[in-house]
């Protein structure tokens, strides 16, 4: 288990050696390597507006809309000052923003909230988690989100948004922090169930035909589940403290929205563990799988055995070199030899069916 949570953190800190000695508030990337260009999204909306344009535009702010701004890409630092500059973001919040090797936490502000969350999707193909940190920010009227890279699960925010599906339009900003939240965390269901069945295949694979690399996939799932709970256990303790905090940039009415995600966030814990606990119990599976199909194999051959040994006796006592051996000069000698061999076979199958042994 521990060799296992280095492998994660080293895997998850490729450039975290870089920011090891700066100052505290230093904003620099810690992430992959991202070369694209960043993309920017612009959403402002009440109950008889809507506008989506590509780019940032802070200069557009309006107190009776709710404005979303969207940023799909952390590592250019110039951008994250600007935005943090015009809603006055602490320093020490965007150097979280710019390290998305960050856990999930949430943060509280005299005039925002900062939600640090995990995006995970499952990549059926290789059978592993894609993680990516999402940085949400909740200030008066306005919500920014940081992506480390474009494409996300909100379109069907977007989509609600645009349609004026729902209650979205009708409420305020803080509807949208939840919103974007639970949209995540709907997510995590789908790659919980596709981790199931994927679970399901392998423990048909342990007990029916146990391969050589059966052993490696479970231990890729072991590792897979331990990065799940990573991201979900510390949003659990995330959205209870947007329910117990008494702060006015979340509406009373909100938090009724929010006990839902947080009891989804109990559900997909306890999935976890029920698939952490059967995925170990794999590897007794495999083991008991493999020792039943090696004894079947040697039932086979002690079966096979025992009944050549009488045949291969008679062939030895009659294969001797000596010149007085009884039954030598009989004219149908080796034809009742072969009707004794038959008979001998035939004995032991019944003997061996009247055991149960076949």
């Amino acid at each position: 288990m521990r060799k296992s949570n280095l492998r994660l953190r080293r895997k998850a800190t490729p450039k975290s050696r870089n920011s090891v000695f700066q100052p505290p508030g230093t904003i620099s990337y810690v992430g992959e390597d991202r070369t694209g260009a960043v993309t920017t999204e612009t959403i402002l909306y009440n109950e008889t507006h809507f506008s989506k344009q590509e780019g940032i535009f802070l200069d557009q702010l309006n107190e009776d809309r709710v404005n979303w701004f969207n940023v799909d890409g952390v590592h250019d630092i110039n951008l994250l000052e600007k935005i943090g500059s015009k809603f006055h973001l602490h320093h020490l919040l965007l150097e979280d923003i710019a390290n998305t090797t960050q856990r999930p936490k949430t943060e509280f502000y005299d005039n925002y909230i900062y939600q640090c969350i995990k995006m995970i999707s499952y990549d059926a193909e290789h059978h592993e988690l894609v993680e990516e940190q999402v940085s949400i920010i909740l200030s008066q009227g306005s919500v920014i989100t940081f992506q480390e890279k474009t494409g996300d699960v909100f379109e069907n925010i977007r989509e609600r948004i645009e349609n004026s599906r729902g209650r979205i339009r009708s409420v305020k900003s803080d509807y949208l922090f939840y919103a974007l939240i639970d949209s995540i965390i709907d997510h995590y269901f789908i790659a919980i169930e596709q981790i199931g069945d994927y679970l399901d295949q392998l423990e048909d694979e342990v007990f029916d035909d146990p391969q050589k690399d059966s052993l490696n996939k479970a231990q890729k799932n072991k590792r897979m589940l331990l990065q799940l709970r990573h991201a979900i256990f510390p949003l659990r303790e995330s959205i209870s403290r947007l329910l117990k905090e008494d702060n006015t940039l979340i509406d009373t009415r909100t938090h009724a929205y929010l006990q839902d995600a947080y009891d989804h966030c109990i559900q997909i814990i306890e999935t976890v563990e029920t698939y952490r606990e059967i995925n170990a119990g794999l590897r007794d599976m495999y083991l008991s799988s493999v020792s039943h199909k090696m004894n079947q194999i040697m039932k086979v051959l002690t079966i096979v055995s025992s009944i050549f040994i009488p045949m291969t006796f008679l062939a030895g006592v009659y294969g001797m070199n000596f010149e007085h051996l009884p039954e030598l000069t009989w004219q149908h000698g080796y034809q009742y030899f072969w009707i004794v061999n038959v008979i001998i076979f035939i004995s032991l199958i019944i003997v061996f069916k009247w055991k149960k042994w076949l």
